[in-house]
């Protein structure tokens, strides 16, 4: 997704960035630039809202099949469903900071909608698939969102913050495999459908900080350019689904070691929250963060429908992108009147869009070997030999993993099974286990 340039790069103050090795930035050129669909999203007709309320048997459609299921309509399904809770929860906490009438209307108003576009999108997941093949699908989307996004961000300080949880996701996918095998006797990859590869990132253990050091600076709105901007709040959105999911369901396990991995992988997931969240410029308004959560969801809905392989869902996409091109220019046309600014100075006047969930193999495995060490101090990532003494993260991680690191103990026990089942696909988490076990080692 590119847009007309409305400022220079900006993130405040200058960033120093600890970046070793050679990943190649123009990455970017892999991009599908040939699927890019541009838009003028101000312009582009939409549904006209009263138009856009369903009836309970409209917007309750059939699930998918888990078994027939593309990895990447899972995907969409989950990453918009995490961008339509994002929208809604974000438009309560504006209804709560605002007491004009108007405003307050228009929200009540779209955001009705908003609850039922995620009433539908959430219940596309079928009650057969279990909560441990939902957990894949959520990493599978945090990891290929995120290596899409680095590869192809302009501003280098949110691409190396992009780098960096593209890490630490990528190591969770990996815990929760050998859960899935332990629990469930099933192989990840089967979810996975290849596209995503199976391998120990930097390790979960090591993802526990002290809260402050996660804290990021935050781009200049003024002069980040708008694709940094939509980057940012989608992935924010999803690691706050991800955080909601696994803190609701974690705790429905029996089983005591799925409990525990769940309560370690939530607590970093909510580290990524105040991570992605610590980006943004905190100057911003709430009816400008409103006009960007709707472009965010024009963005998204425009690449869902793009590339989706179902028809049935791609209707779907084709009609909620539809009703938020009109939610757009309603908020476009407040930010104007309250204002006084247009919402393309802000966000530019066309709408590019090249982003699609695809295999991003490659990408990872140079920043896995260039950056696994990296770690982060004073908004900044340095080699984890470098750091000081008095660094606040060592006596949190000794404080948390002082009676046990669940996420290292799921691969103990399976390294140790006796005669473990042998399936199709049980090499590649055997060969992830083997890296694990030599990385602690």
């Amino acid at each position: 997704m590119t847009f007309q340039e409305t400022g220079t790069l900006g993130v405040s103050p200058p960033p120093t960035v600890v970046f070793r090795g050679d990943i190649d930035q123009g990455e970017a050129a892999l991009a599908t630039s040939i699927d890019a669909v541009a838009l003028d999203p101000w312009q582009e007709p939409g549904i006209p809202l009263e138009d856009q309320y369903r009836s309970w048997k409209q917007r309750i459609k059939a699930p998918y099949d888990k078994h027939e299921v593309d990895a990447y309509t899972r995907t969409r399904v989950i990453l918009m469903n995490g961008l339509e809770n994002g929208a809604w929860n974000f438009a309560h906490h504006f209804a709560r900071s605002t007491d004009d009438p108007e405003i307050k209307s228009l929200l009540a108003r779209t955001r009705m909608v908003e609850q039922q576009q995620q009433t539908t999108i959430n219940w596309l997941n079928p009650a057969d698939q279990t909560v441990l093949e939902t957990t894949i699908a959520y990493e599978q989307v945090a990891i290929d969102l995120t290596a899409y996004f680095a590869r192809n961000e302009p501003d280098p300080y949110v691409r190396e913050a992009f780098n960096f949880g593209l890490l630490e996701d990528f190591d969770h996918l990996y815990r929760y495999s050998e859960l899935l095998d332990y629990l469930e006797g099933k192989e990840a990859d089967t979810i996975l459908q290849g596209r995503t590869e199976i391998f120990p990132g930097r390790p979960t253990s090591e993802h526990h900080n002290d809260p402050e050091v996660r804290l990021l600076r935050h781009y200049e709105k003024n002069r980040a350019l708008p694709l940094s901007k939509l980057h940012t709040l989608t992935l924010l959105c999803g690691e706050q689904q991800t955080y909601n999911y696994y803190k609701e369901h974690g705790p429905e396990y029996g089983n005591r070691r799925a409990r525990e991995l769940y309560g370690e992988i939530g607590e970093v997931e909510e580290e990524h929250v105040s991570f992605y969240e610590s980006l943004l410029d905190p100057t911003e308004t709430l009816l400008q963060r409103q006009v960007q959560h709707q472009l965010m969801e024009v963005y998204n809905y425009q690449h869902c429908y793009a590339h989706e392989t179902d028809p049935r869902i791609r209707l779907i996409w084709d009609e909620f992108l539809h009703m938020e091109l009109e939610h757009l220019q309603l908020w476009g046309r407040m930010l104007a009147k309250y204002e006084g600014i247009e919402p393309e100075a802000l966000f530019g006047d066309q709408l590019t869009v090249e982003f699609r969930f695809e295999e991003n193999k490659g990408y990872i495995r140079k920043v896995l070997k260039q950056q696994t060490d990296l770690r982060q101090l004073d908004g900044q990532w340095v080699p984890k030999e470098d750091l000081p003494g008095d660094w606040p993260s060592h006596r949190y991680k000794q404080l948390v993993n002082a009676d046990g690191i669940p996420s290292e103990e799921i691969v103990d026990l399976q390294a140790s099974r006796q005669d473990p089942p042998e399936r199709p696909g049980d090499e590649l988490l055997a060969r992830a286990r083997d890296v694990a076990l030599r990385i602690r080692a």
